[in-house]
């Protein structure tokens, strides 16, 4: 199956994670791109407040617990 990619690169200079890189599947809708946003500014260190106050309250996709699952 073929994946599109979201890649986030950091300056070399930075003491946090340099590149995070997820494999996304070609048909999502504009929502559940949304969430893999939330959850890539989520990965990023922006915290809860701050995303939420961006792109507002969103109902999840799947297991609630997925994005607990990606940060551990």
């Amino acid at each position: 199956m073929t994946h599109d990619k979201l890649i986030y690169l950091r300056s070399e200079f930075s003491r946090e994670a340099k590149k995070i890189e997820m494999d996304i599947p070609p048909n999502l809708d504009i929502k559940e791109f949304k969430i893999i946003c939330r959850r890539l500014a989520s990965s990023l260190g922006y915290a809860d407040e701050s995303i939420t106050k961006e792109f507002g309250k969103d109902k999840e996709v799947g297991d609630k617990n997925q994005l607990k699952l990606l940060l551990d």
